[in-house]
């Protein structure tokens, strides 16, 4: 059942009975008083639903105690062991002395609850407009970045992920179905399960024939527990599936011939499964860093008249999505937020032209170097540089975004031009006998036919490739897009500070949690850091001093006093009487 925390004070308060044990200073008494009243009970209401039940133990020291977490590094264990112990985290949360602390089951069922809720992201978001408003922080300009997260996972090659697969769902059998796992051959339970078992195969030649077995043994016992009506629903017998068709292929013989299994050269889909222990895990490979996990993305305000910087948004992906799609779907939940940036700043590969476009659909100006292009400046400043599309004199239509190329870059004007209906883009025509004695044909992206030279055209090819002359020329603007350089800074402190680099989880949405909380406490340290240097004034709160408690104290001590009294007095009128 839901319950608000109760607002009255208790006579035991370690804020009434300690009111000096710590600095005026010090960090506890800005979370008590400025960011505790802020957090909002009503939006954990949905993960308490019906009027029956016990009630639930405080949130805001619940959801507290996670944001501690996020700051110290904290397990489980960990955070109720700190609870009966920390001053500064009895004074921050406001707790009585003598109070059980939240046990450390309590907390994760707590953190459990908001893995399919979208609680713990409003509760980021409301927080961070309010942070800004109270520090004055601007979001009109803000920076984005991505970076990995790894599992708690082994990189497994195809000879461990069939191994391992084969060996959690032989395991569940066991438990769950004992007498079903009996009729499982020896050699499988021998092999699978035995005490030698390695995810390792040095030899390579013997990993590859081991491949083939192990596809075979997937296959057949696939087969035999396909039409169980209870087995299937397993989720390692549908991981186990999943690998099967990814990875393997069956090949239909001839009649009376046993059918063929066909490793792929290259597992099928998109969505491959890397770990039977973790199935959003996905494996990707950048230079010479191999991930198995997922992908943040982390966007801060940067206007440099802010004298305090703010996380803005925060995402969980699969580690193989790339920048370029996570884009608009950024720019969307910061305009869900109220938190939309007029300037964004990125690296390359979040920019090419159509972003930019869609970008500036949503009145957001995006600016970094363009993808997908050489950013070496030698290469761009060569004689010999590859012509592109911002290198030919062209015309756009401020109505409907027409572009029309006047001149080729050795000033040829085009004999015609037309729109394809299959692609939309723009056809461009030039003289082939012109195109053809050309000194720089070798360079230019027309192609030369015998009947005609075309080139290919469209307003999101011409805006990446002239956002990548603006960037290799204008020494300014390069300057302007070192901006988004110092979310490297945020990032860094997220991984060092805040245990983000490793998931605690084996789920994506529950990795997601982390992060958000993770994102929480760097934006509550940045926020009381900014109260100590400059101060704020908290617009709608009521600020609770030691003063008031101590007047409440009296209040309480002196009807106490009062009450013995008249008890004295009765007393003594008693004795008196007999």
């Amino acid at each position: 059942m839901f319950c608000k925390t109760s607002p009255q004070l208790s006579l035991f308060d370690v804020n009434n009975v300690f009111p000096n044990a710590l600095p005026k200073e010090d960090w506890c008494y800005l979370y008590r008083d400025q960011i505790y009243p802020l957090i909002d009970e009503e939006i954990f209401k949905e993960l308490y639903p019906g009027e029956c039940g016990r009630p639930n133990r405080s949130i805001k020291k619940a959801v507290s105690i996670l944001i501690f977490m996020g700051m110290e590094k904290h397990t489980w264990r960990g955070a109720e062991f700190q609870q009966a112990r920390r001053l500064d985290w009895f004074i921050a949360t406001r707790t009585p002395l003598g109070e059980t602390p939240l046990d450390h089951t309590t907390l994760f069922k707590f953190y459990n609850r908001m893995e399919t809720s979208s609680a713990g992201r409003k509760l980021f978001e409301k927080l961070t407009i309010q942070f800004a408003e109270a520090c004055g922080t601007s979001v009109k300009k803000q920076r984005t970045d991505s970076f990995f997260i790894h599992g708690w996972l082994q990189i497994l090659s195809r000879y461990g992920l069939f191994k391992e697969t084969l060996r959690v769902f032989l395991q569940n059998l066991r438990k769950q179905k004992p007498g079903l796992y009996e009729c499982i051959s020896k050699e499988l339970s021998r092999d699978y399960l035995g005490k030698d078992f390695d995810l390792t195969e040095k030899d390579h030649e013997k990993a590859q024939r081991q491949v083939k077995l192990m596809a075979h043994d997937l296959y057949a016992v696939y087969k035999a527990f396909d039409s169980h009506d209870q087995v299937k629903h397993y989720e390692s017998f549908k991981t186990l599936v999943t690998v099967f068709h990814q990875q393997c292929e069956v090949v239909e013989s001839k009649e009376n011939m046993p059918c063929e299994i066909v490793i792929r050269e290259k597992p099928l889909g998109d969505e491959i499964i890397s770990s039977p222990h973790n199935t959003d895990a996905r494996y990707v490979k950048k230079g010479k860093q191999s991930v198995c996990g997922q992908k943040g993305f982390l966007t801060e305000t940067c206007d440099k008249t802010n004298q305090t910087q703010f996380i803005t948004d925060v995402e969980v992906t699969p580690a193989t999505t790339s920048d370029v799609k996570e884009l608009p779907v950024i720019q969307k939940r910061l305009e869900a937020s109220c938190m939309r940036p007029v300037e964004q700043y990125t690296d390359a590969g979040f920019v090419n032209g159509q972003t930019i476009l869609d970008s500036r659909e949503k009145s957001i100006s995006l600016e970094g170097p363009s993808s997908g292009r050489s950013q070496s400046f030698e290469r761009f400043r060569a004689e010999d540089r590859p012509f592109d599309t911002a290198d030919f004199e062209i015309k756009i239509e401020e109505d409907n975004r027409e572009v029309t190329v006047l001149a080729c870059p050795e000033k040829q004007i085009p004999t015609s031009q037309s729109r394809s209906e299959s692609t939309g883009k723009m056809l461009v025509h030039f003289d082939p006998e012109i195109c053809s004695v050309c000194s720089v044909n070798t360079r230019c992206p027309v192609k030369i036919g015998k009947r005609v030279a075309t080139l290919t055209i469209d307003e999101a090819s011409y805006m990446g490739a002239h956002r990548h002359h603006q960037y290799m020329e204008n020494t300014d603007y390069r300057k302007q897009c070192a901006t988004r350089a110092g979310v490297e800074a945020t990032v860094s402190e997220m991984v060092r500070s805040h245990g983000v680099r490793k998931s605690r989880h084996r789920t994506e949405s529950r990795t997601r949690l982390q992060l958000l909380f993770a994102a929480i406490a760097c934006n509550v340290k940045r926020f009381i850091r900014h109260g100590l240097l400059y101060g704020y004034e908290m617009p709608g709160t009521v600020k609770t001093t030691v003063t008031g408690s101590f007047s409440h104290i009296k209040r309480v001590f002196r009807r106490i006093h009062s009450t013995f009294c008249g008890l004295n007095a009765l007393f003594s009128l008693k004795i008196a009487l007999f």
